[in-house]
C-alpha cells in the first residue's frame, strides 16, 4: 500500500513539474526559464525537482522522449493485413486517426515544445523518426530503387505536411476531431490541394487560366 502511494505521489509530483514547464513555455522561451520558474510555479521545492531530474534539459528531454516513444508504438501498427484496403478508400488509415487523436491527448505539451518558445530541435526527432519508419515500410512492400521518384524527396514532404497541418490544428485549438484533420490531410496527400479544395472542378468548368 505505501508502495503504491509513494509511486502515486512520485507521478503525481512528475505531472505538476511538466506542466510548470508547459505553462512557462506559453509565456517566454525555453532558454530563459529557469529551475526557480518551475519550482515556483509548480509549488515544489528544488529538491523535490532534483529528486526528478537533473536540471531542465533533462526534464525537456524526457518529455519529449516518452513523446518519440509512443509515436515509435503507433508508427508499427502502420503495415496492417488490410493497408490496401485503405490505399484504395477514400478514407484515412486507423493509423492517422490514432496518431492526431494521440496529439490530441498531448496537445498542451505538443503546442508548447512545436511554438515559438519551445525546442526547435524536437520537430527535427520527429522527422528523422517517421521518415525511418516510412523507409522502412516503404522497403518492405516494394524496391526502394523502382520508385517514380526519390523516396527522400517524398518522405520529407508527407513529414513537412504532415507537421505543418498538426501545428495548424493545434494553433487553432482543434477544431476538427482527429478523424477530421485526418481525413482532411489524406484528401490533400491522396488527390492534391485543388482538387481537395473543390478548385480543380470549377477551374476547369470555367476555363479559369483562359480568362486570366
Amino acid at each position: 500500500m505505501e508502495k503504491k502511494k509513494y509511486e502515486r505521489k512520485t507521478l503525481q509530483t512528475q505531472n505538476d513539474i511538466k506542466e510548470a514547464l508547459i505553462f512557462l513555455m506559453e509565456e517566454k522561451n525555453f532558454n530563459t526559464i529557469t529551475i526557480r520558474d518551475i519550482t515556483n510555479c509548480a509549488r515544489i521545492n528544488r529538491g523535490t525537482f532534483y529528486l526528478h531530474y537533473l536540471d531542465k534539459y533533462d526534464l525537456l528531454e524526457k518529455c519529449e522522449q516518452e513523446i518519440l516513444e509512443h509515436l515509435d508504438e503507433r508508427y508499427n501498427e502502420i503495415l496492417t493485413p488490410n493497408l490496401k484496403q485503405f490505399l484504395i478508400s477514400d478514407t484515412p488509415h486507423p493509423f492517422i486517426v490514432d496518431i492526431f487523436t494521440y496529439f490530441q491527448e498531448n496537445a498542451p505539451f505538443l503546442k508548447a515544445v512545436l511554438g515559438p518558445n519551445g525546442d526547435p530541435s524536437f520537430e527535427e526527432k520527429v522527422r528523422r523518426l517517421i521518415i525511418k519508419k516510412m523507409f522502412r515500410n516503404v522497403s518492405n512492400f516494394t524496391n526502394i530503387e523502382n520508385l517514380n521518384m526519390p523516396i527522400e524527396m517524398i518522405a520529407h514532404f508527407i513529414v513537412s505536411a504532415l507537421i505543418g497541418v498538426v501545428r495548424y490544428w493545434l494553433n487553432t485549438n482543434m477544431q476538427q476531431t482527429p478523424k477530421e484533420i485526418a481525413s482532411m490531410l489524406f484528401q490533400i496527400m491522396n488527390k492534391g490541394t485543388l482538387e481537395a479544395m473543390g478548385i480543380k472542378k470549377y477551374i476547369l468548368e470555367h476555363n479559369i487560366s483562359e480568362e486570366i
